[in-house]
């Protein structure tokens, strides 16, 4: 302790008398004794100093001797990311984080999809935790300033601690291109509801809606999830898409095809060649070929289909109807008039399928209507008329024919003048076939037709029409000087001379028997021909002749005699009970029979367009004689 000593300083000596000291006042000998008691300021300065050299030795030693402890070492209290990495080393530090991130970084993120799971590693999505850097980072924290900064924060983190962020990167590209995988096996496109024909069958396909995986959302929610750095679920974010076109659009369609497809049509007619009515199917195989999907777009893009029903396919399908429906009108009757031709008989209506009433009906049994229809029918008018007359082309003389009946019974010119009736302006169309039984019609009292006797199978009988062998050999002569192709003849039985009067050979004849045998002929010259047919009572002839277009033909003709038979000694006598008994009339003189062969050639200029052979087997004739029985 510092004693403080007050002394007496000695008076200063002056010229003349001493000056007295002055005595000090009380307050400032207190002063003075404290100041004694105290010590003196400097020496508690150098007690102070003494004293923070030495606490900053024991610090300084402290310090070196942390430096030398955590020379490799976390300083304490430094986490990553909460993880209390104080006191290790780098490499310890490394697995610790490794360990403490381990199940993230083997699965951070499940990918959720209904049932389906996908757990992809941190690799595989391209996550990335910076261990490194972050435990740089915290080895760095304090040893990064002097060492009164570092010792500073070393203090600072030991009261407070220091926490290291954990730095993730992600490679989007990566975790983009693992998430388009996933999408690959989970989107599918949206289909179309569909209908198609397969034959009748209607095949249905249903709409399918899709699925697109939002990619571009799970980046953005992956990303978010790996944040918290722990496993997690994200579900997979998706949108539908739907069809352009809907089962709702379709059902109309199949519904409609049902109807079109479901049952057959059944189509009858009673007229032409069906007499007793005739009946057509059409089943739905048949009907399908007809229906066809047409396929198009709306102003919005999206598929329209509408069934169509080929209209002229169903129109083909009814010409064979028409066909058989048919019948036609009845030809008019012509006089060739030297040249200007004339009707004296009209021609009647016919009747036929009316196509567009039929088809109309068969749109509505398609439509839901009765599959059962009776074809309409509709009046057709005769073929040829007063207005088309000039366009037949009838302008010339094809052929003639010319027969005698001199000396016949009464009831043969009768027949023979009816049957000419019946032949006399008929008009044979182009590539047309004659057929005189169909022509002749009924033979009975209602056509002027008389009976007469006649042997028929060596039996005398009364028949109908005897003496109409005269107009169908007359008309098988105008055929054959026509040159037009004879496609039936039929030669007599027998010879009848009044056949041969006008110097024919024998065989240039033709017998007909009504539903039997006809006389049939082809006109091939390429328009119509016109019959005129005139009996001759005063010549007792007939003739017939065949008008038509300009031919330019000639027709020659020759016969042969291959055999001759003796004619029969026995007559034939015919009785007839309308005559009286007693009389007796010879009408026939016995002939011997025969074989001919009649020949012609028709030429068409030079050129030889037809060659042929009628033959002819005459048995032997007998005399006949009338016999009254009566």
């Amino acid at each position: 302790m510092n004693e403080y000593i007050i002394r007496e300083q000695p008076a200063v000596e002056t010229i003349g008398r001493p000056r007295p000291r002055p005595i000090q006042p009380l307050r400032q000998r207190d002063r003075r004794q404290r100041q004694r008691r105290l010590g003196n300021p400097l020496e508690w300065f150098l007690v102070i100093l003494m004293l923070l050299m030495l606490v900053g030795g024991i610090g300084v030693a402290v310090l070196l001797i942390g430096e030398r402890n955590f020379d490799q070492r976390i300083y304490p209290h430094i986490s990553v990311r909460g993880l209390d990495l104080g006191g290790y080393r780098l490499s310890r530090a490394h697995a610790a984080l490794e360990r403490r991130y381990a199940n993230f970084q083997k699965n951070p993120v499940e990918i959720v999809y209904g049932e389906q799971r996908w757990r992809p590693n941190a690799e595989e999505l391209g996550i990335y935790l910076d261990f490194d850097q972050a435990i740089q980072a915290a080895f760095a924290t304090g040893r990064i300033g002097n060492r009164i900064d570092n010792a500073q924060m070393a203090a600072a983190i030991w009261e407070h601690g220091v926490e290291i962020p954990l730095r993730v990167a992600v490679d989007q590209t990566v975790m983009q291109n693992y998430l388009l995988a996933v999408a690959q096996s989970v989107e599918t496109p949206p289909r179309d509801a569909d209908v198609a024909l397969h034959g009748p069958h209607i095949v249905v396909t249903s709409e399918q809606i899709g699925t697109q995986v939002l990619v571009d959302d799970m980046l953005q929610d992956m990303t978010a999830a790996i944040q918290a750095l722990e496993p997690q679920s994200v579900v997979l974010r998706t949108r539908m898409l739907l069809p352009a076109v809907r089962d709702t659009d379709i059902a109309p369609i199949v519904a409609e095809l049902h109807t079109l497809l479901d049952e057959p049509i059944i189509l009858t007619g009673a007229a032409g060649q069906c007499i007793h009515t005739c009946a057509w199917e059409w089943l739905p195989e048949q009907i399908a070929t007809w229906i066809h999907l047409d396929r198009t777009t709306d102003a919005d893009g999206r598929a329209v289909i509408t069934p169509f029903v080929d209209q002229a396919g169903l129109r083909n399908a009814l010409i064979p109807m028409s066909e058989a429906l048919r019948e036609e009108g009845t030809l008019p009757r012509l006089n060739w008039n030297d040249g200007h031709l004339e009707i004296f008989q009209h021609g009647l209506p016919g009747r036929g399928l009316d196509a567009a009433l039929a088809l109309e009906a068969v749109n509505v049994a398609l439509r839901g209507g009765s599959r059962t229809i009776e074809l309409p029918m509709t009046q057709i008018p005769p073929p040829v008329t007063e207005a088309n007359l000039a366009s037949l082309g009838i302008t010339h003389l094809v052929g003639a024919g010319v027969s005698s009946f001199r000396a016949s019974e009464g009831y043969r010119i009768t027949n023979i003048r009816a049957g000419s009736n019946r032949m006399h302006g008929l008009l044979v169309p182009p590539d047309g076939v004659f057929s005189f039984n169909d022509n002749l019609g009924v033979v009975d009292a209602s056509g002027g037709f008389v009976q007469g006797l006649a042997i028929v199978n060596n039996r005398t009988q009364r028949e109908w029409g005897g003496g109409l062998c005269q107009v169908s050999t007359t008309m098988f002569r105008a055929a054959f000087w026509s040159g037009l192709p004879i496609i039936e003849r039929h030669e007599h039985s027998f010879r009848i001379p009044w056949y041969e009067e006008l110097g024919e050979p024998p065989g240039l004849d033709a017998t007909i028997y009504t539903g039997a045998q006809d006389l049939q002929f082809v006109n091939d010259t390429g328009g119509w021909l016109l019959v005129q047919a005139w009996p001759d009572l005063n010549r007792q002839r007939l003739t017939i002749a065949l008008y038509g277009p300009p031919v330019h033909r000639a027709v020659t003709i020759s016969h042969a005699i291959l055999e001759r038979t003796p004619a029969p000694r026995t007559p034939v006598y015919l009785n007839d009970p309308s005559l009286p008994r007693g009389y007796v009339r010879q009408t026939d003189y016995a002939l011997s029979g025969m074989k001919v062969e009649i020949y012609r050639v028709v030429r068409q200029g030079d050129v030889i367009i037809r060659q042929d052979t009628f033959p002819t087997t005459f048995k032997p004739w007998p005399n006949i004689y009338i016999r009254g029985t009566g």
